[in-house]
Formats: structure tokens, sequence, C-alpha cells
């Protein structure tokens, strides 16, 4: 942890990411993977997640490949440095440009729509290359882990149905283009829980689609999706329960010597190495009741963008002896509703104090306005002792007319 004398020294507000434990928790999943499953298994970190160039920097140097859901996405992981055979495509907003750059440059696209379904179709007319795809599976998780879903007894509405049949329709369907193959399935469904099971389901499903569709001597890859608990100490040995349980399930129908296993983790890597920073800027008591409302450089909105949370983990750094037995902690906007929390007997917060946030690296600086009262939030990398400034404050001056 940060000491008041290192984090004195930033430029606040801003987000800090230990390149250390990011690092750690890339390899970490990569390894549990490869032990349960074979070389073949692959870490591709979600990059809507957190899409910070330097987070994907380390991605890509600890060997992962970048997932990602959109044109900008796409274009943003090749300027990273990702060659277009390390990029998983995934979602139902894929340009047709991109789509066909991805499919032709080897990317795993996963097909998400009716829509890309029909580009297949016309793009494999007159094409020099096989179209090699992959199919988003869509489980109803629901009828297995009831009160897991977020949809509850609604059905997800991502990828092709494998109750109703229509997953294993549109597999067939792909196979009777002439120069299509399908090579891939996706299976990404998150649950509230996130529980090893979960995957297993999940990966019985592939089984099944395998044996259904005749895929066994022809699958590429295997992607279980997101939605993983993990990193730092309080998460240790969750990677590999979850690989454990995939590549048990797995192994009845899947080679792990053909067939690769990807997973697509963004909040179970990137989430314990960030955190929040900020400094105390007023305290008042207010009402008949006086209640002390503490205003920081923060907001809500920086780290919980729907602002429904109600506790964040955190660390005062006080200069007070003095111990209150309730403070509101707000942020920097000009919202009412933006309160971080209520600090219940703690050191008294004053002007210049500081509160750190942790395990803030995950939908947080992706959520952040692009311009909202201020501007975003530095951000520092921090390795061998010492803070490297990644993102500087805004320093606009004063103009007179």
């Amino acid at each position: 942890m940060f000491t008041r004398e290192q984090l004195e020294q930033l430029k606040t507000p801003c987000f800090v990411f230990d390149e250390d434990e990011l690092r750690g928790n890339f390899s970490s999943f990569a390894g549990a993977l490869k032990d349960a499953w074979s070389d073949r298994a692959r870490v591709s970190y979600s990059v809507k997640t957190n899409p910070f160039p330097w987070i994907l920097a380390q991605a890509r140097a600890c060997g992962c490949m970048a997932e990602v859901v959109s044109n900008d996405e796409y274009d943003l992981a090749l300027s990273c440095g990702f060659c277009p055979e390390d990029i998983i495509f995934n979602g139902p907003v894929k340009g047709r440009e991109w789509f066909a750059y991805a499919l032709r440059n080897g990317s795993a696209v996963n097909i998400d729509s009716k829509r890309e379904l029909r580009w297949v179709r016309e793009l494999a007319v007159g094409s020099d290359v096989p179209l090699r795809v992959g199919v988003r599976v869509n489980v109803d998780l629901e009828c297995f882990l009831p009160g897991e879903t977020i949809g509850g007894d609604e059905p997800g509405r991502f990828g092709f149905s494998y109750e109703s049949g229509e997953a294993v329709r549109v597999i067939r369907e792909l196979d009777r283009i002439e120069g299509v193959s399908v090579t891939g399935l996706h299976m990404h469904v998150t649950t509230l829980g996130r529980l090893p099971r979960a995957y297993e389901i999940l990966a019985d499903h592939v089984c099944k689609v395998v044996k259904e569709c005749g895929l066994a001597d022809r699958l590429d890859y295997v992607d279980m999706g997101g939605g993983f608990y993990g990193g730092g100490l309080r998460n240790a040995g969750k990677y590999e329960k979850y690989a454990h349980s995939i590549a048990r399930a797995l192994k009845e129908t899947c080679d792990p010597a053909r067939t690769a296993l990807y997973v697509e983790p963004g909040g179970a890597v990137v989430c314990t190495p960030g955190y929040y920073v900020g400094r105390v800027v007023d305290v008042k008591d207010m009402g008949e009741k006086n209640v002390r409302f503490v205003v920081s450089e923060l907001s809500r909105l920086n780290i919980d963008h729907e602002m429904k949370k109600t506790a964040y983990p955190y660390v005062l750094f006080s200069r007070s002896a003095n111990v209150m037995p309730e403070q509101h902690l707000c942020g920097f906007t000009c919202m009412e509703s933006d309160r971080l929390c209520t600090l219940l007997d703690e050191p008294e917060l004053a002007e210049g104090d500081m509160v750190l946030i942790k395990y803030a690296g995950a939908y947080s600086m992706s959520f952040t306005p692009g311009f909202f009262i201020e501007h975003p939030p530095a951000v520092y990398g921090f390795a061998d002792g010492t803070f490297e400034l990644l993102r500087d404050l805004f320093s606009g001056t004063p103009t007179t007319v």
C-alpha cells in the first residue's frame, strides 16, 4: 500500500496502476489456463473494461490477445501493437468494413447477429481466402442457476439461442456456404455470482454443440467469454478454479492439443491493480443536526457510473487524531447525488487530507466523462517504487478578454 508521503507527490485527482500486480494478474490467469488445458490456452483482455493504451501495452507484453466489441476498439488494438491474429472481434455492432477486414486478416470473429450471417454469405462470393468464423451461442443459464443471471426470467439478448435450436441452425447454414467454415464457439454469459459452475455449464453446452454439428475435428478455439472474479490476494486461487471447471467439461469432446481455449477477463485482471486518489477540498457542517460533509476531488462518476454503490474500499490519510462518528464523503460535481459513502468512526478529515479508493481499475476510466465540469483524472503507473505520469491533468490557464 502507498504511504501519504508517496501520494503527496501526485497530481490529483488521479488513477494509479500497480504495474507488477497488473502483469501478475495477466500471467497468473494465463498460467492457470495452460496448466488445466494446454499451451493453446490464452487470455484475451477485454478492452472495454479499461481501454487506456498503457494497459493494453501491458497485456500485449504479457502475451495476451485483445477482445474488442466495436470498430473503434479494433482500431485501438491495432494502434497498440496487436496484430489481427491476436484480436477477438465480438458484439452485435461490428461495422461491415471492419468485419470484413477482421475475417480476411485472421482475427477470431464471433458472429452475433443475422446481418453478420448475411455479410459472411456476401463476403464468401469470389473470396480468394477461406473464411473461418466463430458463432456466439446463447445458453439460458437461468434454467440451471436460478437467480444468477442479470436478465432473470428474460433470456439474454446476444448471440444465437441454443434452446430454440437457432445456434445449431446457424452453424449448419454457415457450413453450407462454399468457402466458409465454422471453427470457433463463443459462450460469454455473465452471472451475478460469477460462479465456476456457470462456466462448467457453458462448457457442457460446447460439448453438445460440437457433437450435434460435428465440430470436433475442425474447432480451432472455444471462447468462454468473461465475467470472472480474480486478481490480488483476496482472490487467490480463483483463476485456477475457473480454469479447471472449464477444462474438465471441455475435454469430453475437445482436444487440448488441437483446440485453443480463450477467456476474456476484464475486471478480473484490471480491477485490483487500480487506485483512485484525491484530496479533500472542504469540510462543512450543515443543518440543525450539523451533518458533516467532506468535499473531495473525487467523484462517483469516475468509479460508479450508475451511481448504485453505497460503499467503497478506501484508505484515509488524515493528520487528525480525532475520530468522527459520521462523515459524508462527497465528490466535486454540482450534483447532490455525488456522495460516495458515509464514513463511520473514522479519523476526522480536513482540507488537504487524502482519500484512496481501492479496486478502481475496471469500468472506471472507461466511463469517465470526456468533459464534465473537469477533465478526466491524471493517470500514473507505479513500478519499482516509482510513479510514472502516463496522462497529465488539464493545465489550461485563465484567459482575459
